[in-house]
Formats: structure tokens, C-alpha cells, sequence
């Protein structure tokens, strides 16, 4: 085995970090959602937990463990191990509904669920569909811009209105002009 190293570079095994981890019974359950992200979860997926530290989630204290478990045999595997969970396409909603809850009659989710999107990823259609993580991101939000462009990437044919010229310059043509943000419909 190297050397003792306290901190990840580029020769250190990320299987080292965690044993030691695992080895220092104080790291395994002190740890802080930024310490167990930032010292854990980084040393393998650092692209991810970088964009992840700037999501709002992050910023509300929550962790990798809030969506994939405490996801012991992941950490501690010497080679692929999945984590205990990752939501499929179908379980999104309801995991992200959990705590997004919205404001109005109906909830988030049940507006969701109740659109053409929803219903063909609830039915765990053949057919592809957005749930919420393809247009809001994952482990980073997803600007207004970039949900426009996840739309345009099925929808390619789009009427004339929407490609028109915005009637107000302070507002360019957006879909969510006329479509409700969960339903998709169009606003009447």
C-alpha cells in the first residue's frame, strides 16, 4: 500500500480514500453531507459532485444519500458496484415529488402525471418521454435555454407560432409561453 495520504490526487486510488474512511470509525459517521460529498463521492465522481455542490439540493443540506442510499457496498467495492438506488425513469416523479410539492390545486406531480409526458413514462411506455430530471438536470440545473433545447430534440416540427416574433422584445419566444410548466398543455 502507498504512503498515508490525507488528501485525493491524481496517484491516489480512490479505493484508499475509502478505506481509510472506512478504517477511521469517526469518518463513517460524523461525516456532514459537504464532507461525505466533497471527501467521498468526489474522489470518483468529480464532474458530477462538482456540478451537484451548486444545485440548490446541495445547498439545502442535502446529499448524494437523499436519492441513491447510504449506498455502503458502492463506496466500499473494489470494482463496479451500483448504489442502492437509481431511480428509473417511472420512479422519478414520485422521488422528486417527495419534496417538490408545488403550490396550487394540484400538485407537481399530479399535474405531471396527468400530461402526455407523464403518462407515457408512469405506463413505462416504449416510447421516450421527459420526467422531471430531463428538463430541470439531474445533478445541475438546467437553464431555461438549455430545457427549450431538450424540448426541440423531439419536437422538431414546431408550428409557425412558435418560431413567430416575440409580440414584447423584453420576452423572446419561449415554449413556456404556451405550455404550463408540468402539463405541457397549452395555456388557455
Amino acid at each position: 500500500m502507498r504512503a498515508f495520504r490525507m488528501k485525493s490526487s491524481p496517484n491516489t486510488c480512490c479505493h484508499e480514500l475509502l478505506l481509510i474512511c472506512l478504517l477511521i470509525p469517526s469518518w463513517r459517521t460524523s461525516l456532514s453531507a459537504d464532507e461525505k460529498t466533497g471527501n467521498v463521492c468526489k474522489v470518483c465522481h468529480t464532474e458530477t459532485v462538482q456540478d451537484f455542490l451548486s444545485h440548490p439540493h446541495s445547498e439545502k443540506g442535502l446529499d448524494c444519500d437523499a436519492c441513491h442510499g447510504e449506498s455502503v457496498k458502492h463506496r466500499t467495492s473494489q470494482g463496479h458496484t451500483e448504489p442502492d438506488r437509481i431511480a428509473a425513469p417511472h420512479e422519478v416523479p414520485a422521488l422528486c415529488g417527495g419534496c417538490h410539492a408545488g403550490k396550487g390545486s394540484s400538485t407537481i406531480q399530479e399535474q405531471y402525471s396527468s400530461s402526455k409526458h407523464g403518462q407515457l413514462v408512469l405506463a413505462k411506455a416504449r416510447v421516450r418521454a421527459p420526467h422531471c430530471g430531463t428538463c430541470h438536470g439531474v445533478h445541475s440545473v438546467r437553464a431555461p435555454r438549455a430545457i427549450e433545447a431538450q424540448c426541440k430534440r423531439c419536437h422538431t416540427q414546431l408550428p409557425t407560432g412558435c418560431s413567430a416574433t416575440p409580440a414584447s422584445t423584453k420576452s423572446p419566444v419561449s415554449c413556456a409561453n404556451c405550455h404550463g410548466a408540468h402539463l405541457f398543455a397549452v395555456k388557455k
